[in-house]
Protein backbone atom coordinates (compact mmCIF):
# COMPACT_ATOMS: atom_id res chain seq x y z
CA UNK A 1 0.00 0.00 0.00
CA UNK A 2 0.95 3.67 0.03
CA UNK A 3 2.59 5.58 2.55
CA UNK A 4 3.58 8.13 4.41
CA UNK A 5 7.31 6.72 5.07
CA UNK A 6 9.85 8.74 3.74
CA UNK A 7 12.40 6.65 2.99
CA UNK A 8 10.22 4.28 0.59
CA UNK A 9 7.57 3.62 -1.53
CA UNK A 10 5.60 1.25 -0.70
CA UNK A 11 4.69 -1.04 2.04
CA UNK A 12 4.14 -4.65 1.83
CA UNK A 13 2.38 -6.01 4.57
CA UNK A 14 2.29 -10.05 3.66
CA UNK A 15 2.69 -10.50 7.65
CA UNK A 16 0.69 -8.78 10.27
CA UNK A 17 1.63 -9.23 13.85
CA UNK A 18 4.02 -9.06 16.42
CA UNK A 19 5.38 -9.20 19.99
CA UNK A 20 7.09 -6.73 22.35
CA UNK A 21 11.08 -7.50 22.25
CA UNK A 22 11.98 -4.31 23.43
CA UNK A 23 11.36 -0.25 23.94
CA UNK A 24 11.04 0.55 20.38
CA UNK A 25 8.60 -1.30 19.42
CA UNK A 26 5.30 0.61 19.24
CA UNK A 27 1.81 -0.86 19.32
CA UNK A 28 -0.82 -0.73 16.35
CA UNK A 29 -4.81 -1.07 15.76
CA UNK A 30 -4.91 -1.47 12.48
CA UNK A 31 -5.51 -5.02 12.38
CA UNK A 32 -8.46 -6.32 14.61
CA UNK A 33 -6.77 -9.67 14.99
CA UNK A 34 -3.58 -9.04 16.02
CA UNK A 35 -3.71 -5.50 17.43
CA UNK A 36 -2.85 -6.69 21.33
CA UNK A 37 0.83 -7.52 20.40
CA UNK A 38 0.88 -10.57 21.90
CA UNK A 39 2.65 -13.33 20.01
CA UNK A 40 -0.62 -13.60 17.51
CA UNK A 41 0.77 -13.42 13.53
CA UNK A 42 -1.37 -13.52 10.41
CA UNK A 43 0.13 -14.43 7.20
CA UNK A 44 -1.74 -12.00 4.54
CA UNK A 45 -2.21 -14.28 1.79
CA UNK A 46 -4.15 -11.77 -0.12
CA UNK A 47 -0.94 -9.78 -0.16
CA UNK A 48 1.79 -12.39 -1.57
CA UNK A 49 1.58 -11.63 -5.18
CA UNK A 50 1.41 -7.97 -5.06
CA UNK A 51 5.13 -6.93 -5.50
CA UNK A 52 4.97 -9.19 -8.78
CA UNK A 53 2.00 -6.86 -10.09
CA UNK A 54 3.96 -3.28 -9.45
CA UNK A 55 6.15 -2.94 -12.96
CA UNK A 56 7.69 0.72 -11.97
CA UNK A 57 10.67 -0.02 -10.09
CA UNK A 58 9.68 0.98 -5.70
CA UNK A 59 11.37 0.49 -2.41
CA UNK A 60 9.10 -1.82 -0.80
CA UNK A 61 8.96 -1.90 2.84
CA UNK A 62 8.40 -5.28 4.11
CA UNK A 63 6.23 -6.07 6.73
CA UNK A 64 5.89 -2.71 8.38
CA UNK A 65 3.24 -3.77 10.77
CA UNK A 66 4.97 -7.16 11.88
CA UNK A 67 8.27 -8.73 11.85
CA UNK A 68 9.29 -10.70 9.03
CA UNK A 69 11.72 -12.73 11.64
CA UNK A 70 9.22 -12.88 14.25
CA UNK A 71 9.84 -16.20 16.62
CA UNK A 72 6.26 -17.15 15.15
CA UNK A 73 6.86 -16.69 11.71
CA UNK A 74 7.49 -19.86 9.98
CA UNK A 75 10.27 -20.17 7.45
CA UNK A 76 7.81 -22.27 4.93
CA UNK A 77 6.37 -18.57 5.09
CA UNK A 78 9.56 -16.47 4.75
CA UNK A 79 10.56 -18.81 2.06
CA UNK A 80 7.15 -17.24 -0.01
CA UNK A 81 8.53 -13.81 0.53
CA UNK A 82 11.89 -14.14 -0.40
CA UNK A 83 10.54 -16.30 -3.79
CA UNK A 84 8.48 -13.58 -4.77
CA UNK A 85 11.49 -10.72 -3.79
CA UNK A 86 14.04 -12.77 -6.19
CA UNK A 87 10.88 -12.88 -9.17
CA UNK A 88 11.16 -8.84 -8.50
CA UNK A 89 14.44 -7.89 -9.37
CA UNK A 90 13.20 -4.52 -10.90
CA UNK A 91 12.24 -3.85 -6.87
CA UNK A 92 14.56 -2.66 -3.79
CA UNK A 93 12.67 -4.61 -0.74
CA UNK A 94 13.88 -3.05 2.72
CA UNK A 95 13.47 -5.76 4.91
CA UNK A 96 13.98 -4.26 8.93
CA UNK A 97 13.66 -6.56 11.91
CA UNK A 98 14.27 -6.69 16.04
CA UNK A 99 15.92 -9.90 15.97
CA UNK A 100 18.82 -10.27 13.63
CA UNK A 101 19.51 -13.48 15.58
CA UNK A 102 16.45 -15.21 13.23
CA UNK A 103 17.68 -13.84 10.39
CA UNK A 104 21.09 -14.76 10.39
CA UNK A 105 19.79 -18.43 11.00
CA UNK A 106 17.46 -17.95 8.19
CA UNK A 107 20.22 -16.77 5.95
CA UNK A 108 22.71 -19.35 7.15
CA UNK A 109 20.59 -21.71 5.23
CA UNK A 110 22.24 -24.46 2.70
CA UNK A 111 20.67 -23.79 -0.84
CA UNK A 112 17.83 -21.52 -0.30
CA UNK A 113 17.18 -21.56 -3.52
CA UNK A 114 15.92 -24.63 -3.22
CA UNK A 115 13.76 -23.81 -0.58
CA UNK A 116 12.47 -20.85 -2.61
CA UNK A 117 12.17 -22.34 -6.40
CA UNK A 118 9.79 -24.96 -4.12
CA UNK A 119 7.88 -21.94 -2.62
CA UNK A 120 7.47 -20.49 -6.10
CA UNK A 121 6.23 -23.70 -7.39
CA UNK A 122 3.47 -23.94 -5.22
CA UNK A 123 1.88 -21.04 -4.13
CA UNK A 124 3.09 -18.34 -7.44
CA UNK A 125 2.94 -20.60 -10.53
CA UNK A 126 -0.06 -18.58 -11.95
CA UNK A 127 1.38 -15.44 -11.32
CA UNK A 128 4.54 -15.98 -12.20
CA UNK A 129 2.85 -17.58 -15.76
CA UNK A 130 0.92 -14.90 -16.33
CA UNK A 131 3.91 -11.83 -15.35
CA UNK A 132 6.46 -13.76 -17.26
CA UNK A 133 4.58 -14.47 -20.43
CA UNK A 134 4.66 -18.62 -19.30
CA UNK A 135 8.36 -18.08 -20.77
CA UNK A 136 9.84 -19.16 -18.24
CA UNK A 137 11.84 -22.13 -16.38
CA UNK A 138 11.49 -21.59 -12.90
CA UNK A 139 13.99 -24.06 -11.46
CA UNK A 140 17.05 -22.78 -13.65
CA UNK A 141 15.67 -19.24 -12.68
CA UNK A 142 16.50 -19.74 -9.19
CA UNK A 143 19.51 -21.38 -9.96
CA UNK A 144 20.95 -18.42 -11.41
CA UNK A 145 20.31 -15.95 -8.88
CA UNK A 146 23.10 -14.23 -6.82
CA UNK A 147 23.41 -15.01 -3.21
CA UNK A 148 22.54 -12.67 -1.32
CA UNK A 149 19.70 -11.42 -3.76
CA UNK A 150 21.19 -7.85 -4.74
CA UNK A 151 17.74 -6.31 -4.19
CA UNK A 152 17.57 -6.95 -0.21
CA UNK A 153 18.70 -4.39 2.11
CA UNK A 154 18.55 -5.92 5.11
CA UNK A 155 18.30 -3.67 8.32
CA UNK A 156 17.84 -3.64 12.39
CA UNK A 157 16.51 -1.59 14.85
CA UNK A 158 19.52 0.07 16.98
CA UNK A 159 16.90 2.70 19.56
CA UNK A 160 19.55 2.96 22.51
CA UNK A 161 22.81 1.69 23.02
CA UNK A 162 21.93 -1.46 24.40
CA UNK A 163 20.02 -2.38 21.28
CA UNK A 164 22.80 -0.81 18.99
CA UNK A 165 25.54 -3.20 21.16
CA UNK A 166 23.47 -6.37 20.73
CA UNK A 167 22.17 -6.14 17.06
CA UNK A 168 25.05 -4.83 14.90
CA UNK A 169 27.39 -7.64 15.54
CA UNK A 170 24.68 -10.27 14.49
CA UNK A 171 23.80 -8.14 11.61
CA UNK A 172 27.05 -7.73 10.26
CA UNK A 173 27.56 -11.52 10.56
CA UNK A 174 24.02 -11.57 7.98
CA UNK A 175 24.28 -12.46 4.50
CA UNK A 176 22.66 -9.39 3.03
CA UNK A 177 23.67 -6.73 -0.70
CA UNK A 178 23.04 -3.65 1.81
CA UNK A 179 22.82 -3.71 5.48
CA UNK A 180 21.09 -0.62 7.67
CA UNK A 181 20.34 0.64 10.83
CA UNK A 182 17.17 2.14 12.14
CA UNK A 183 17.70 4.68 14.69
CA UNK A 184 13.86 4.99 15.32
CA UNK A 185 12.21 6.21 18.03
CA UNK A 186 15.80 7.39 18.82
CA UNK A 187 15.64 7.19 22.55
CA UNK A 188 18.87 7.93 23.57
CA UNK A 189 22.84 8.46 22.39
CA UNK A 190 24.01 6.07 20.47
CA UNK A 191 27.85 5.47 20.00
CA UNK A 192 27.49 3.54 16.44
CA UNK A 193 31.02 2.24 16.52
CA UNK A 194 31.41 2.52 13.07
CA UNK A 195 35.19 2.84 13.29
CA UNK A 196 35.48 -0.34 15.48
CA UNK A 197 33.57 -2.78 14.19
CA UNK A 198 35.80 -6.09 13.77
CA UNK A 199 34.85 -7.58 11.20
CA UNK A 200 34.44 -5.21 8.36
CA UNK A 201 32.23 -3.84 7.04
CA UNK A 202 30.26 -1.28 8.37
CA UNK A 203 26.59 -0.88 7.74
CA UNK A 204 25.84 0.40 4.57
CA UNK A 205 23.00 3.07 5.60
CA UNK A 206 21.52 4.64 8.69
CA UNK A 207 17.62 5.80 9.22
CA UNK A 208 17.20 7.94 12.50
CA UNK A 209 14.69 10.13 14.12
CA UNK A 210 12.16 10.89 17.10
CA UNK A 211 9.28 9.30 17.98
CA UNK A 212 5.89 10.29 16.69
CA UNK A 213 2.40 9.61 18.29
CA UNK A 214 0.76 11.47 21.39
CA UNK A 215 2.57 9.95 23.58
CA UNK A 216 6.02 9.85 22.11
CA UNK A 217 8.78 9.47 24.51
CA UNK A 218 11.42 12.65 24.11
CA UNK A 219 14.21 12.55 21.50
CA UNK A 220 16.89 15.40 21.65
CA UNK A 221 18.37 16.93 18.63
CA UNK A 222 22.00 16.61 19.95
CA UNK A 223 21.33 12.34 19.52
CA UNK A 224 20.28 12.72 16.18
CA UNK A 225 23.68 15.27 15.35
CA UNK A 226 25.68 12.97 16.80
CA UNK A 227 24.77 10.11 14.89
CA UNK A 228 24.72 12.24 11.80
CA UNK A 229 28.38 13.64 12.57
CA UNK A 230 29.33 9.75 13.17
CA UNK A 231 27.83 8.31 9.86
CA UNK A 232 29.49 11.53 7.76
CA UNK A 233 33.28 10.80 9.50
CA UNK A 234 32.80 7.04 8.35
CA UNK A 235 31.11 7.75 5.10
CA UNK A 236 28.17 5.86 5.58
CA UNK A 237 25.03 7.58 4.37
CA UNK A 238 22.39 8.61 6.71
CA UNK A 239 18.52 9.36 6.51
CA UNK A 240 16.97 12.19 9.00
CA UNK A 241 13.62 11.47 8.71
CA UNK A 242 11.88 13.41 11.62
CA UNK A 243 13.08 15.05 14.47
CA UNK A 244 9.51 13.48 16.17
CA UNK A 245 6.74 14.78 17.90
CA UNK A 246 9.10 15.24 21.28
CA UNK A 247 12.12 17.03 20.25
CA UNK A 248 14.23 18.79 22.95
CA UNK A 249 17.54 21.22 21.43
CA UNK A 250 19.51 22.19 24.33
CA UNK A 251 17.17 21.36 27.29
CA UNK A 252 14.10 23.08 25.55
CA UNK A 253 11.38 22.07 23.58
CA UNK A 254 11.94 21.99 19.37
CA UNK A 255 8.74 23.08 18.14
CA UNK A 256 7.70 22.38 15.01
CA UNK A 257 4.60 23.11 12.69
CA UNK A 258 4.91 19.20 11.73
CA UNK A 259 3.31 17.32 14.02
CA UNK A 260 5.47 14.63 13.40
CA UNK A 261 8.86 17.08 13.02
CA UNK A 262 8.79 15.53 9.61
CA UNK A 263 9.39 18.38 7.81
CA UNK A 264 13.14 18.83 6.25
CA UNK A 265 12.59 22.51 6.00
CA UNK A 266 12.10 22.88 9.37
CA UNK A 267 15.33 20.68 11.07
CA UNK A 268 18.22 22.11 11.77
CA UNK A 269 20.43 22.78 9.09
CA UNK A 270 23.24 19.90 9.95
CA UNK A 271 20.14 17.53 9.80
CA UNK A 272 19.25 18.21 6.46
CA UNK A 273 19.98 15.03 5.03
CA UNK A 274 18.27 12.55 3.41
CA UNK A 275 21.29 9.97 1.68
CA UNK A 276 20.39 6.58 0.31
CA UNK A 277 23.06 3.94 0.38
CA UNK A 278 26.15 4.26 -2.33
CA UNK A 279 24.50 2.86 -5.61
CA UNK A 280 20.97 2.84 -4.86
Amino acid sequence: MSTNIQWCDETWNIIVGCSRISSGCQQFPQYQNVSNWDGTVEFVKSQLIKPLSWRKPKKIFVCSMADLFHENVPFEWIDQVMAVIALSPQHTFQVLTKRPLRALEYFSQQSLWVKWYEAAEKYLWDAVSENFGGLINLQQYFIEQHFPLPNVWLGTSTENQAMADKRIPILLETPAAVRFLSCEPLLGEIDLKLFHVIPEPNPNWVICGGESGPLSRPCNIEWIESIVQQCQSAKVPVFVKQLGANAHLGGQRFKTRNKKGGEIEEFPKLLKIREFPFGA
